[in-house]
């Protein structure tokens, strides 16, 4: 397993790489727009909302709309579109299945819209981001954040992990874990940092970027953790089984969901590079 799971991982880092930095915007649009879609189908049919076929294709629709959208100049519009589209085709399934067998429930609905909307959209940051100057450099960066914060909070919880079940949605996290993962967040953004200063030539504020790391953190952990609770509730290990080792698509960008809108904001707003 552990061997699977590291080989999946080495492809997924240099998939990451190709797309971020040698190939074309599109690529990395139609990479989103694909795991946008699939994450729609595994958290409808993880958590059983989908009563029928069209609660299923409705929000894959809009999954691969918003990315593609943005891509193409009109995010805006796809947005907007894609909303407008989610409430008529969702809604309408919950008022023509009203006290029928296969009734469409409030929760269904709801599910939709985070499934068609919520996440697609969320993960589109990574397509706004490679559209801006150094574009492919700030997506690695986002991942960084992500992977090293997990990877901190991994072995905090190993070597120093005593006080457990502080949150009971992963009862194996522990205080010390918390910890260590944010520690290793900012830790690991900042050698990013020195790394793109002293090998790519990047002019770096290592001050913004120890806000990234902190900020970047507590998403990537809330994230993590989010996803957990959905998982717990519905009584299932994986969200899929597409990525061996690792489970579904939304078991390894659980945490990029949340982290990615943010980085977005702040490289926009308050650009460290």
């Amino acid at each position: 397993m552990l061997k699977t799971r590291t080989i999946v991982a080495a492809v997924l880092i240099a998939l990451l790489i190709a797309l971020t930095l040698y190939l074309p915007s599109w690529c990395l649009a139609a990479v989103v727009a694909l795991i946008g879609v699939i994450g729609a189908y595994e958290l409808m049919h993880a958590t059983g909302e989908a009563k029928n076929m069209g609660m299923y294709i409705f929000p894959m629709i809009t999954a691969a709309a918003v990315p593609l959208g943005t891509y193409f100049g009109h995010g805006e519009t796809a947005l907007r579109l894609s909303l407008t589209f989610l409430m008529l085709t969702l809604f309408s399934q919950a008022v023509f299945t009203y006290k029928t067998p296969g009734e469409v429930e409030f929760s269904s609905v709801a599910t939709g819209f985070v499934a068609g909307l919520i996440i697609p959209v969320c993960l589109t940051a990574l397509v706004s981001m490679k559209l801006m100057e150094n574009g492919g450099i700030l997506i690695i960066m986002s991942f960084v954040i992500t992977a090293v914060s997990d990877t901190g909070g991994y072995f905090g919880g190993m070597f120093f992990g005593k006080h457990k079940g502080i949150v009971k949605a992963s009862p194996n996290k522990s205080l010390e874990g918390f910890i260590g993962s944010f520690i290793w967040g900012i830790l690991g953004i900042l050698i990013f940092g020195v790394i793109m200063d002293k090998s790519v030539g990047i002019s770096v504020n290592y001050g913004l970027l120890v806000m990234y790391g902190a900020l970047g953190n507590v998403t990537t952990q809330i994230g993590d953790l989010a996803f957990s609770v959905v998982k717990r509730q519905h009584n299932i290990k994986d969200y899929g089984n597409l990525l061996p080792g690792h489970g579904g698509v939304l078991d390894r960008f659980d945490s990029m969901i949340f982290t990615g809108p943010l980085v977005y904001v702040l490289v926009t707003h308050f650009p460290a590079f």
